[in-house]
C-alpha cells in the first residue's frame, strides 16, 4: 500500500518496467469497462470542471485560493515547509547562537592558558584535540559529505519518512563509534605520543593521562553529528546551534573550578590519570560534550525520530564506496600535516603547540564574522553554476568571490600582521600565561595573518570541485597545501637558532601551504575554464591593499603616542582598550580611503558590518551600487551558523563551504543543449525530476522528466553499462506508453537520451498540482468522482496492453482545466509496475476525497476499496470465476452478483463506479469555485549559456604533470621563505630567524657529542660542586640570590653547541650563559658583561636543552647565571651537561 502522499510501501515487490504483476486486478479475467485509445470513455459522462469547493452562503461567487497548505491531513507524512518568517525566525536563533558560541569559545581558549599556563595547556589541548580528529576522519567528514544528502534524500523519499535509514544510520554509527572510542582510551598513549613525543619538551605523560578521560569525547562528537543532521532534515536549526554554547559554558566553569582546587598540576612533572586536577579537566570537559549531545535528544524525540536499533546497511550508502575513500583520504593528509607540525612544535617548546593553536584559531575569528558572511551569499549559486556546466558563470562567481574575498580579508591580514603582538597581549596575557608566551602568539599572528587570503580561495576553489563532484580533485589539492606545509615545517627548526621562534615558522609554513593549494587550484581550474578573471581582481587588490596600508600607519602613529604617553607594564585590560582603539582607528582610515574607490564590494563589505551593534548608525549604504547576490536559505547557512571553530580541528574540513551541493536543475538554466529553459519545479521521486519549461525555438510550454540512471544519489554513479540499459529499457517502456495515446497521459511525448539516462518531453497542459487542489477541504464530490475515473480507466487500459501508467507518487499528477486529473509527468521508470499504478491511483483518490464536503458514504466505499491491495483483489475475481464455474443452475445468479462485486474492484471497476457515481453534472448546481491554473512563473531572458564545463579532462599524464608542478612549488615556497627570513634579520626582537643564520663560521663539519666536564665550581663564592656534574639529579644546588651561578669546566678548549641542564621547580627562572677561557676568568669577580654571551632565556621545563650561539671561537668553560629568580625566589640546578665538537 502507499501513504496518503502516493509514495511506494515497502512489502511491495517491484515488478520490471512494462511488465504486468500476474496478481495485480487488472487480469484479463476482469470484467471491464471498454478500453482502447483516445474517446473510449463513456461519452455520458463528458469533462467536468477542475474539483471544485461548495460554496458557503457568505462566499458564494467568490473565488477563494487557497490560503495555506493543508496537507497535513496526511499526517507524518505531510511535507514540511518552512514560510519566510520561519526563515527568519531561524536565521535569527542561528545568528545569536553562533556569536554566542564564538564568544563563549573563545573565552573557553583564553582560560586554558591563562588558567594552565602554556606547559600544562599544551598537554591539555593536544590531548583534547585528539577525539576532534579521530571523530573527524572515522565519521565527522563521510557524514557531513555524503550520508547527509542520503538523509535528505531518504526523507523526501521515502515511505516512513526517512526513519528506516535514520534507525539503520545510528546503530551503524554508535556501534562503530563505540569501538573506535574503546580502542582509542586503550591506545591513548600511542595517540598522544604521536602528537607530542615523548622525548620532546611538552609533558607527554600529563597528555597521556587526559588523554584517557578526555577520548571518551569521540562517541559523544560523532553522535552530536548524526543527531544534528537528522534534526536539520526536519527544518530544525536552534538546538544544535546552541548546544556548542552550552558545551563552552560548562567547559569555562570547569577551568574556573582548577583555579580553586586546591594545588595546581606541574608543567615538568608525570602527573597519573588519578590526580584530581587531571580528574576535573578530563571529566568535566567530557561532561561538557556528553551534555552537548545529550541536549538534542528531547528535540529528537519532539520531532518523532525513531532511534530503535535496526541493523542493516542502507543500499544507497552502500554506492558510495569511491567518494568516501576520496572523503577519508583528504582527511587523512590533512591531519598528517597536522600531527608533523605538533610534534615539530613540540620539540622545540613546551608551550608551542598551544601558541599554534591559538593563533590558528585567532586567524578564523575575522574569516568566520567577515569573510564567510560575505562568501555565504555567493557559495550557493557558485556550486549550482558549477554543477550545471555554466563556465561563463562560474567565473563570474569565482571573480565575484575573489573580489568579496580580497575587499574584506586584505585590509584584516594587514592590521593582524602588524598588531599581532598588541592583539596577543590583549587577549589571551592573562593568570599564567605569560608576557614572552603572549609575545609568541603575537608573532605567530603577525607572520602567518597573511593566509586568510589563500586560505578563502582555496574554499573557493573546493567549491567548484565538488560541485562537480570531482571528490579526488580537492583530495590532489589537500596534498598538495600538506606537501609544502611539510617541507616547510620540517626545515623551520633549521633556520632559526631560538627554539622560541620556530613555531613563528611553522605560522608562516601552514600559510604558504594555502598559498600553494590556491595556486594549485587556480591552475586546475584555469585549465578547465580558460581566464579566471584576474585581472578583474586587480583594481580591487591594490585599493583594499591600499587602504590597509594607510590604516595601518594611521594607527601605528597613535600606537606610538600612547606607548609614549603612558608607563609601560599596565594591566592586560589596558591593553585591550588600547586595541579596541586602534581597531576603531583602523577601520575609519580605511573606510574613508575604500569610500573614495566607487568598487561594488565596497557597498558589500559595509552592508556586512552595518549588522555589527551600533555600527549602522555610522555606516551608509548605497544598495544599488553593491554587487546583487541572493539570499540563502537556512540549509545553506546552516553549516555557517552551526561550525564551532573554537573546538573543530586544526585541518580544513573536506568542504567547509558544504560538500552538500545544490541541485543540478534550477530555474532559468538551459537545459538539453539549450532547447529549453527550465521555468518552475514541480517535484521529483526516486530517479526521475520534474520541471515546467519552455522550448526556446517555438516558446511551447512542456513537461519536462529528468530521469537519471546512475543511482538514488547522482554523487554516486552505477557503472555506465548498467545506467545505460536502464536508460534504454525506460526509454522503450516510455515509448510503447506513448503509442496508447490515452486520454488521461500528455500528449506529444518524446524521449531524448543525455549522459546516462534520458529526458521525457511532454505537452505542459493548464491546471493545477493535485496537492494544491487537495489543500482544500471543500471539494465537490461529484468533481472529484468524475475528475478521477479517467484515469482509473486508462490505467486498467494500460495493464491490458501489458504496461503501466509508471506512476508512484502524486507529484506526477495535474487536474487539467477541464477537470480531469491526469499523468503530467510520463516517464515508466526501472521498478514501476501495475501494483504501483494502482496504489498511486488509489493514493491520489483517497487524498481528494478527504477533502471532499460533505464526503458521501458511497465515495468513501470506493476509495476504501481501491486501497484494497492489488493481489487480493485479483484474488477475489479469480475466486469468484472459480465458483462462477462450479455452481449449479440455483445458485449460479448468486455466483454471478459475486463476481461482479469483486470485479468492481478492480481498477476497471473503480472506474465504472465512479462514473456512476457522477454519471453527468446537476444543472442546478451550485456555480463553483473554481481552482484557477498556476501562473506562469516570470524568468528574465537571460542570455543563452553555452553547455558543458570546459572541454579539457585530467588524463595520467596531466595528473603527472600536476604532481611535478607542485614538487617544483613546494621547492619554490622553502627557497622564498629562507628568503624571506633572512631579509628581517636585522631585527631579533621581532625576527624568527636568528641573525647568526647568516654569518660565516669555520666551526668543524662533525657531528657534536657529550662532553666530559671537568670540574663545576659556584660563582661568586667558588666552591666546588662536582655534584651537578654526575649525572644524577638527586644532588643539587640552589640560590636565592640574582646573578649567581656556575661555571662548567672542560680539559681543553672546543666549540660548544648544547648546555643540557636539569632545574627542579625554577619554573620561570631567566639564565644567560657566557663562553669562557679559564686562564682570565675570576670565579670571584665573573664581570659578566665582558664575556661572550651564548644564550639568554627562561626555564620553562624540567629539562632544558640550552642551546648556544654559533661562533668560531673555542671555549674551555662555561658561566650559566641565574639573572632573575623564579616567584618561588629560589632557583634550583639539578645537572649540567655539554655538548660540542672537540
Amino acid at each position: 500500500m502507499t501513504d496518503k502522499t502516493g509514495r511506494e510501501a515497502e512489502h511491495v515487490e517491484k515488478s520490471p518496467a512494462g511488465v504486468v504483476d500476474p496478481t495485480d486486478a487488472a487480469a484479463p479475467a476482469e470484467n471491464r469497462a471498454p478500453a482502447g485509445a483516445r474517446g473510449r470513455i463513456v461519452k455520458a459522462s463528458p469533462p467536468a470542471p477542475v474539483p471544485e469547493k461548495r460554496p458557503t452562503p457568505a462566499e458564494k461567487d467568490t473565488t477563494v485560493p487557497p490560503e495555506e497548505d493543508k496537507s497535513a491531513l496526511t499526517g507524518r507524512n505531510a511535507e514540511t515547509e518552512s514560510s519566510n518568517q520561519d526563515v527568519i525566525r531561524a536565521t535569527g536563533t542561528m545568528a545569536i547562537a553562533t556569536l554566542l558560541s564564538r564568544i563563549t569559545g573563545f573565552l573557553r581558549q583564553m582560560l586554558i592558558g591563562a588558567t594552565l599556563g602554556a606547559t600544562v595547556g599544551t598537554a591539555f589541548s593536544s590531548a583534547n584535540q585528539i577525539p576532534n580528529l579521530v571523530t573527524e576522519i572515522v565519521l565527522g567528514a563521510v557524514l557531513t559529505s555524503l550520508v547527509v544528502p542520503v538523509l535528505v534524500r531518504a526523507e523526501k523519499e521515502d515511505t516512513d519518512r526517512g526513519e528506516t535509514f535514520v534507525r539503520r544510520l545510528f546503530t551503524l554509527a554508535f556501534s562503530i563509534l563505540g569501538i573506535v572510542t574503546i580502542a582509542s582510551v586503550v591506545l591513548a598513549p600511542f595517540l598522544t605520543r604521536m602528537m607530542l613525543p615523548e622525548d620532546s619538551k611538552a609533558n607527554a605523560v600529563q597528555a597521556t593521562s587526559l588523554a584517557f578521560l578526555l577520548l571518551p569525547q569521540i562517541l559523544f562528537y560523532g553522535l552530536f553529528a548524526l543527531f544534528q543532521a537528522v534534526l536539520n532534515t526536519k527544518n530544525i536549526f536552534g538546538p544544535g546551534a546552541w548546544a556548542p554554547v552550552v558545551n563552552n559554558i560548562i567547559s569555562i566553569s570547569v577551568l574556573l573550578a582548577y583555579r580553586f582546587l586546591p594545588g595546581q598540576l606541574d608543567p615538568h612533572e608525570p602527573t597519573p590519570v588519578a590526580d584530581p586536577h587531571v580528574m576535573l579537566l578530563g571529566l568535566g570537559t567530557t561532561t561538557a560534550v556528553m551534555v552537548q549531545c545529550l541536549i538534542l535528544l528531547p528535540y529528537l524525540k519532539k520531532a518523532g525520530i525513531n532511534l530503535r536499533p535496526k541493523w542493516g546497511l542502507d543500499a544507497r550508502i552502500k554506492q558510495f564506496g569511491g567518494m568516501a575513500l576520496a572523503i577519508i583520504t583528504y582527511v587523512a593528509i590533512s591531519q598528517l600535516g597536522y600531527v608533523i607540525t605538533s610534534r615539530v612544535a613540540a620539540y622545540a617548546d613546551a608551550g608551542a603547540p598551544l601558541v599554534y593553536q591559538n593563533a590558528w584559531l585567532m586567524l578564523q575569528v575575522p574569516y568566520g564574522v567577515i569573510g564567510v558572511t560575505l562568501l555565504t551569499a555567493i557559495m550557493p549559486r557558485l556550486s549550482r553554476n558549477a554543477a550545471d556546466g555554466d563556465v561563463d558563470a562560474v567565473v563570474h562567481d569565482l571573480t565575484l568571490g575573489s573580489k568579496l574575498t580580497f575587499i574584506a580579508l586584505i585590509p584584516i591580514v594587514i592590521f593582524m600582521s602588524g598588531f599581532g603582538v598588541p592583539i596577543a597581549r590583549a587577549l589571551f596575557q592573562y593568570g599564567a600565561y605569560g608576557a614572552e608566551s603572549a609575545e609568541q602568539l603575537g608573532l605567530t599572528i603577525s607572520f602567518s595573518a597573511f593566509t586568510l587570503i589563500p586560505y578563502a580561495l582555496v574554499l573557493l576553489h573546493l567549491r567548484v570541485f565538488y560541485a562537480r563532484e570531482e571528490a579526488w580533485t580537492p583530495t590532489f589539492i589537500i596534498a598538495g597545501i600538506t606537501l609544502t606545509k611539510i617541507v616547510l615545517t620540517l626545515l623551520a627548526p633549521l633556520m632559526t637558532t631560538n627554539p622560541d621562534r620556530v613555531v613563528i615558522l611553522l605560522g608562516t609554513a601552514n600559510g604558504f601551504g594555502f598559498v600553494s593549494g590556491a595556486v594549485i587550484g587556480g591552475f586546475l581550474l584555469k585549465r578547465k575554464l580558460g581566464s579566471l578573471g584576474g585581472k578583474a581582481v586587480t583594481q580591487t587588490v591594490l585599493w583594499a591593499s591600499g587602504a590597509g596600508l594607510v590604516g595601518l600607519i594611521v594607527s601605528w602613529v597613535l600606537y606610538w603616542g600612547v606607548n609614549f604617553l603612558l608607563p609601560e607594564n599596565l594591566p592586560s585590560i589596558v591593553s585591550l582598550l588600547k586595541v579596541v582603539v586602534l581597531g576603531v582607528v583602523f577601520l575609519i582610515a580605511t573606510g574613508l580611503v575604500l569610500s573614495k574607490s566607487s568598487l561594488p564590494e565596497v557597498q558589500n563589505l559595509a552592508r556586512a558590518l552595518q549588522r555589527v551593534p551600533g555600527m549602522s548608525r555610522f555606516i551608509t549604504v548605497d544598495s544599488s551600487k553593491a554587487i546583487e547576490l541572493e539570499e540563502p536559505d537556512v540549509p545553506e547557512i546552516r553549516p555557517v551558523f552551526t561550525q564551532d571553530s573554537f573546538n573543530a580541528t586544526l585541518v580544513p574540513p573536506p568542504m567547509s563551504a558544504g560538500i552538500v551541493r545544490g541541485p543540478r536543475l534550477v530555474p532559468g538554466a538551459p537545459v538539453s543543449d539549450g532547447r529549453f529553459r527550465l521555468l518552475q519545479d514541480h517535484g521529483a521521486v526516486t530517479g526521475a525530476q520534474f520541471w515546467q519549461a519552455r522550448e526556446q525555438s517555438t516558446g511551447r510550454l512542456v513537461a519536462l522528466t529528468f530521469v537519471d540512471t546512475n543511482s538514488l544519489a547522482p554523487i554516486a554513479p552505477s557503472t555506465p553499462g548498467i545506467a545505460a540499459r536502464r536508460s534504454a529499457e525506460i526509454s522503450r517502456n516510455t515509448r510503447r506508453l506513448a503509442e496508447l495515446e490515452l486520454d488521461t497521459v500528455a500528449d506529444n511525448i518524446q524521449i531524448l537520451s543525455y549522459r546516462t539516462g534520458c529526458l521525457v518531453v511532454a505537452d505542459w497542459f493548464e491546471g493545477t498540482s493535485l496537492k494544491q487542489v487537495a489543500e482544500a477541504d471543500n471539494l465537490d464530490p461529484h468533481s472529484v468522482a468524475r475528475a478521477t475515473a479517467p484515469l482509473f480507466a486508462d490505467a486498467a487500459a494500460a495493464h491490458d496492453a501489458g504496461l503501466t501508467l509508471g506512476v508512484e507518487h502524486r507529484d506526477r499528477f495535474r487536474v487539467s482545466t477541464d477537470g480531469v486529473v491526469k499523468v503530467a509527468f510520463p516517464a515508466v521508470l526501472d521498478g514501476t509496475s501495475a501494483t504501483t499504478d494502482r496504489e498511486a491511483l488509489s493514493s491520489a483518490l483517497e487524498l481528494l476525497v478527504e477533502s471532499t464536503e460533505p464526503s458521501p458514504k458511497k465515495l468513501r466505499d470506493i476509495s476504501e476499496d481501491a486501497n484494497l491491495p492489488a493481489d487480493e483483489a485479483a484474488q477475489r475475481v479469480e475466486d469468484a470465476h472459480y465458483a462462477l464455474d462450479s455452481a449449479d443452475e440455483d445458485s449460479r445468479e448468486e455466483k454471478m452478483e459475486e463476481l461482479q462485486e469483486a470485479q468492481a474492484l478492480t481498477l476497471a471497476g473503480i472506474a465504472q463506479r465512479l462514473h456512476d457515481f457522477a454519471p453527468e453534472e446537476p444543472e442546478d448546481a451550485p456555480e463553483a469555485l473554481p481552482v484557477k491554473a498556476e501562473q506562469e512563473p516570470a524568468q528574465e531572458d537571460d542570455p543563452a549559456q553555452e553547455p558543458g564545463f570546459g572541454g579539457r579532462g585530467y588524463s595520467g599524464s596531466g595528473v603527472i604533470v600536476i604532481g611535478i608542478f607542485a614538487t617544483i612549488f613546494v621547492v619554490a615556497m622553502a627557497a622564498l621563505t629562507t628568503w624571506i627570513m633572512s631579509l628581517l634579520s636585522d631585527v631579533e626582537a621581532s625576527n624568527p630567524v636568528s641573525e647568526t643564520i647568516n654569518g660565516t663560521t669555520d666551526i668543524p663539519d662533525t657531528p657534536p657529542v657529550r662532553l666530559q666536564p671537568s670540574s663545576a665550581v659556584t660563582v661568586p663564592d667558588d666552591k666546588d660542586n662536582a655534584a651537578l656534574i654526575d649525572g644524577k639529579t638527586a644532588t643539587t644546588w640552589s640560590t636565592t640570590e640574582e646573578d649567581t651561578g656556575v661555571l662548567v669546566t672542560l680539559d681543553n678548549p672546543t666549540h660548544l653547541a648544547v648546555m643540557p641542564v636539569v632545574q627542579s621547580n625554577s619554573t620561570g627562572a631567566k639564565y644567560a650563559v657566557y663562553g669562557v677561557n679559564q686562564e682570565t676568568f675570576n670565579p670571584e669577580n665573573p664581570q659578566a658583561g665582558s664575556l661572550h654571551q651564548l644564550a639568554r632565556g627562561k626555564f620553562k621545563s624540567g629539562k632544558e636543552d640550552i642551546e648556544l650561539e654559533e661562533t668560531n671561537e673555542q671555549f674551555d668553560a662555561l658561566l650559566l647565571m641565574i639573572t632573575e629568580l623564579p616567584k618561588s625566589d629560589k632557583a634550583t640546578i639539578a645537572d649540567i651537561e655539554l655538548v660540542g665538537q672537540p
